[in-house]
């Protein structure tokens, strides 16, 4: 039933990428403003982040960021009719990369380096970009649907991209391509096991982050940037962001991940309305705590 479900999704999600960019996320802000009115769920989540992380905002302020963050997040979704299914050469010629330089620095150093990817913009967009001048692999987290996992892994691996599962094999092939000089992306802002985890304040509030990270930049002394990919508007396309990260090269996992979420932090500081704001980023509070979601 889950490939059948998926299998329908792609069908309906391809054509759009026969269409201009501008077009299909003319479409996408309607269908994530139909999908934030009919899911309340999705909403609610989206309401308790922003309250939590925009303290400082009216609630009509943060309706307004709702509204917005709708928009974009439809955006996203049709957006995959060209990451996994249409010509490369369109998306990639529509893309800018900012501070290139500090991933050419990075990747000299010959320690590998880790790129922290937050769930914003158009993440995948590095697969279009990175590969046509280093070697490049992704973490990925599988999915349940193995008709769609495979589709998935195979349009991010098309241009020359790696893909490592974020489980023990994955690990182990992450961590001897550092050793050769790879550039690893990972989306460090997942909600981890409590086992894989520490807590450390993001926007102030204790969020569970994971380790992988911090284990990863230090395993071969690794480079760690910062990538936002970042949505521009009337369909002119991305920017790629790429920033500095101080403070993981440590043994202390509290102050690694403390230093990973500030620097995640300030980038959905530069377009809050395209960071996945659907997402249960607070769901596992420290015991004892109230619910964020409640």
């Amino acid at each position: 039933m889950q490939n059948l479900k998926f299998f329908l999704i792609a069908c309906l999600i391809a054509p759009f990428g026969l269409l201009p960019l501008r077009w299909s996320q003319a479409i996408g802000c309607q269908l994530g403003l139909l999908l934030i009115t009919c899911n309340r769920k999705r909403a609610h989540i989206s309401r308790c982040n922003l309250k939590v992380c925009f303290p400082e905002k009216s609630a009509t302020e943060r309706e307004k960021l709702l509204i917005q963050n709708a928009k974009e997040t439809g955006k996203w979704f049709l957006e995959s009719a060209y990451v996994w299914f249409g010509n490369p050469d369109y998306l990639s010629n529509r893309v800018t990369v900012k501070n290139p330089q500090l991933l050419e620095v990075a990747h000299q150093q010959n320690r590998g380096v880790v790129i922290v990817l937050p769930h914003m913009g158009n993440w995948e967009l590095l697969n279009f970009c990175i590969p046509k001048n280093y070697p490049f692999a992704a973490m990925y987290k599988p999915i349940k649907a193995t008709w769609f996992e495979k589709v998935i892994f195979k349009s991010r691996s098309r241009l020359g991209s790696k893909m490592f599962a974020t489980n023990a094999s994955g690990v182990r092939q992450a961590l001897k391509g550092m050793r050769n000089n790879m550039v690893l992306a990972i989306l460090s802002d997942h909600l981890p096991t409590k086992k894989a985890g520490v807590y450390a304040p993001f926007f102030g509030q204790p969020a569970l982050t994971g380790k992988l990270t911090q284990a990863l930049v230090n395993s071969n002394q690794s480079e760690v940037l910062l990538a936002t990919a970042i949505r521009k508007p009337r369909g002119l396309g991305f920017e790629i962001v790429f920033h500095r990260i101080e403070g993981i090269h440590t043994d202390d996992s509290v102050v690694a991940a403390t230093a990973l979420n500030s620097a995640i932090e300030k980038s959905i500081q530069l377009a809050p309305e395209q960071y996945q704001w659907v997402y249960r980023r607070f769901a596992n509070q420290p015991s004892g705590s109230p619910s964020v979601y409640h």
